[in-house]
C-alpha cells in the first residue's frame, strides 16, 4: 500500500511538473522568437561593419530563456497566451518535449566526454611559441593553459574547452605544412579561445536543446558559426601578417585535405562541403582592412557592451518577474461542500492563528465566527501556508479539519502525506 501511494504521488507530481515546465518553456520560446527576429535585423546591419562585433550579439538571446516567470504574460493581451497554454497543454506533450531535450543534452555530454578521453590518448605538441606570442595582456594566463594535441584522424583543426582549452591539429597538417601555415592555423584557433567563441558556441548549443522545436534557433546557430569564423579570419590576418591571398590559399588547402569536424561546441577551421560559406569567408577577408590594434579594440568594446546589456537585461527580468514562490499568509475557511466561507477576515484572524505549521484555535472567537457565518455541517476546512508560484499556479500548504462543535477536535488532512511534501518541494524549487 505504501509503494502504491508513492507511485501515485510520483505520477501526480510528474503530471504537474510536465505541464508547468512546458508552460514556462513555451513562454520563453515566444520571447526567444521575438528576440531572434530583432537580432537577425541588427546582425544584418552590424555584420557589414564588423564580424568581430556581431559575434557577441548572439549572447543577447540568453536572457529570453529566463522569462518564463515574467509578469508580461499576465498583462493585457498577453494574458491570452497564458490562458491558451493552460487550456491546451497536456502532460504528455511535456513528456515528449523534455524527452527529446534531455536526449539531446545527454548526447552532447556523452560526445564531449568521449572527446576528452580521445584527447588523453593524443600526443601533445610542445612548440608553444605561437601561444607565447599571443599571451600578452588580458587573458595571457588563460592562453598559456591551452594544450595543443596532434590527431591521426582526417579532421580539420579545431579548438574547444572552456575551463581547460585545447587545440587539435591533424598530424598530416603538422608534418606537411610550413611554419608560416602552422602559425596561421594555431593563431586562428587561439583567437577562438581568447575571444570566448567556445563559450558562445556552448551557450547557443544549449539554447538549441531548450528550443529544439524552433527552426529559427538553428538559423541563429549557423550565423553564429559564420560570424566567429569571419572574425577569426580577420584577426588572424592582422596578427600574423600573412597576405590575404596567402590566407585564402591556406583555407583552400585545408578544405581540400580534411573533412569537417563533427564534435559539438568546438570551433573548426574549415567546413568541407559548405562552399557558399567558404566563398563568403574569402570575399569578406578580401574587403577588410583593419589592423590588429583596431580589431582588439572592437573585441573589447563588443564584449563590454554585451556584458552591460546582459546585466541590464537580467536585472530587468528579475524586477519584472514573479518570485520563485511566495508562501501566502492568508487563512481560508471552507465548508464541508468545499465552498469558501471566509478569506482572511478579522473574524478569521480572531478565531485562528498559525505558529510555524501548526494551527491554533481560539474557541470563543471560533464559536462567534460559526454563528455569524451560519456554518452548516460538522466540520470546517482551514487552509493556510499555501505556496503560490505565480498567478494561476500554486497549491500545497496545510489543510486542517476543525470540528464545529468541539474546536479541540482537529485533524491535519495533508500535512504528512508523501504527495503533499513532494508537490510542495516541486513548486518551491521548480
Amino acid at each position: 500500500m505504501e509503494i502504491e501511494k508513492i507511485l501515485t504521488a510520483l505520477g501526480n507530481t510528474g503530471w504537474f511538473a510536465s505541464i508547468y515546465w512546458l508552460s514556462k518553456c513555451m513562454k520563453t520560446l515566444l520571447c526567444g522568437i521575438c528576440v531572434m527576429l530583432v537580432l537577425l535585423m541588427v546582425r544584418g546591419i552590424l555584420h557589414k561593419k564588423s564580424a568581430v562585433l556581431s559575434c557577441y550579439l548572439w549572447l543577447l538571446l540568453l536572457p529570453a530563456a529566463f522569462m518564463g516567470m515574467s509578469q508580461l504574460f499576465y498583462q493585457k493581451y498577453f494574458v491570452y497566451v497564458t490562458a491558451y497554454l493552460g487550456k491546451y497543454i497536456k502532460a504528455w506533450y511535456g513528456y515528449v518535449y523534455f524527452g527529446v531535450m534531455f536526449y539531446l543534452l545527454a548526447v552532447f555530454i556523452a560526445r564531449n566526454v568521449m572527446l576528452r578521453k580521445r584527447l588523453k590518448q593524443m600526443p601533445q605538441i610542445y612548440d608553444t611559441s605561437v601561444i607565447n606570442a599571443c599571451s600578452q595582456g588580458l587573458g595571457g594566463r588563460y592562453l598559456k593553459c591551452v594544450r595543443i594535441y596532434c590527431s591521426d584522424t582526417n579532421e580539420s583543426p579545431y579548438s574547444g574547452g572552456m575551463i581547460k582549452p585545447y587545440i587539435v591539429v591533424p598530424k598530416a597538417a603538422w608534418e606537411r605544412l610550413d611554419d608560416n601555415s602552422r602559425n596561421v592555423i594555431l593563431s586562428h584557433e587561439l583567437t577562438h579561445i581568447r575571444s570566448g567563441h567556445i563559450v558562445l558556441l556552448t551557450v547557443m548549443k544549449l539554447l538549441t536543446f531548450l528550443w529544439w522545436i524552433n527552426p529559427l534557433v538553428y538559423v541563429c546557430q549557423s550565423l553564429l558559426r559564420e560570424d566567429i569564423e569571419l572574425a577569426c579570419d580577420e584577426c588572424t590576418i592582422a596578427q600574423t601578417g600573412i597576405t590575404r591571398q596567402g590566407y585564402g590559399y591556406v583555407l583552400l588547402g585545408m578544405i581540400a585535405r580534411f573533412c569537417h569536424n563533427q564534435n559539438i561546441a568546438v570551433a573548426s577551421f574549415t567546413e568541407k562541403g559548405d562552399f557558399r560559406r567558404l566563398k563568403r569567408r574569402i570575399t569578406y577577408i578580401g574587403k577588410r582592412r583593419a589592423d590588429s590594434a583596431g580589431l582588439l579594440r572592437q573585441m573589447r568594446a563588443g564584449a563590454a557592451v554585451t556584458a552591460v546589456l546582459l546585466l541590464a537585461a537580467f536585472v530587468l527580468i528579475g524586477e519584472t518577474s514573479y518570485p520563485r514562490y511566495t508562501v501566502l499568509d492568508e487563512i481560508y475557511v471552507y465548508g464541508e461542500d468545499l465552498g469558501l466561507i471566509a478569506c482572511d477576515t478579522q473574524e478569521v484572524r480572531d478565531a485562528f492563528w498559525v505558529e510555524g505549521r501548526t494551527l491554533h484555535v481560539q474557541d470563543e472567537a471560533f464559536q462567534r465566527f460559526v454563528e455569524q457565518e451560519d456554518v452548516a455541517g460538522e466540520y470546517v476546512y482551514i487552509s493556510y501556508g499555501s505556496v503560490m508560484k505565480l498567478p494561476g499556479m500554486g497549491g500545497c500548504g496545510e489543510v486542517v479539519m476543525v470540528n464545529v462543535a468541539d474546536s479541540t477536535d482537529i485533524w491535519y488532512v495533508s500535512a504528512d502525506t508523501i504527495e503533499n511534501h513532494m508537490m510542495e518541494t516541486l513548486i518551491k524549487w521548480l
